[in-house]
């Protein structure tokens, strides 16, 4: 009824938000997975590109590429915060396919232009020029991810990246926490040792 769902942020898992952006629709959820909270962001006039993740002071940001600049908005949709207009600081067209926060940092994942970094008020800092990065998790100083089947781990100060073995398997996605790494294979999902253990 609402459509592909573009976005799911697990960051407060007793908060679960879902975003919908053909109908303009953010859903909070609780750790049984109903739902609490319903917030229409029709008002906003958002495309089908935009992003949308929460962060630390449960607040939420949001891309969207119509205004080309990212946002903290309130959940009763009050802007907190707007960062500057994007299009004097990166060349090309932005097409974000992902967006998290991390250790006071806003990452933005654009496949043909890397890792877009902020700050918490919304500047923007630098690309990490790694493409294909569609989406990310991160631990630590690192970010991972898959790309061409493979599982890697970057540094974000250094910008290095390095490939983890996963034998054969064909990773679509990553995620990791004080458990382990996941990888989504497709058809099975696979658990690694932690990371920072190798």
């Amino acid at each position: 009824m609402l459509g592909q769902l573009r976005h799911v942020d697990v960051f407060n898992p007793l908060q679960l938000l879902l975003f919908y952006p053909e109908v303009s629709v953010l859903l909070q959820l609780d750790n049984m997975l109903y739902q609490t909270n319903r917030f229409e962001v029709a008002g906003l006039q958002l495309s089908n590109q935009s992003q949308v993740c929460r962060s630390f002071d449960n607040n939420f940001w949001m891309y969207d590429e119509r205004s080309f600049r990212l946002r903290k908005l309130a959940f009763d949709m009050r802007t907190v915060l707007e960062g500057e207009w994007l299009q004097n600081e990166i060349s090309g067209q932005l097409a974000p396919t992902y967006m998290l926060e991390h250790n006071e940092r806003v990452y933005l994942a654009d496949p043909k232009l890397g890792m877009l970094v902020f700050d918490l008020y919304g500047r923007y800092l630098k690309t990490i020029p790694q493409k294909g990065i569609e989406r990310m998790d991160f631990w630590g100083e690192h970010a991972y991810f898959a790309r061409d089947g493979q599982v890697w781990r970057l540094h974000l100060r250094e910008g290095t990246a390095e490939a983890l073995n996963i034998g054969k398997h064909k990773a679509k996605m990553v995620r990791v926490n004080q458990r382990g790494l996941y990888v989504w294979a497709g058809n099975e999902l696979l658990q690694f040792a932690h990371p920072a253990k190798r």
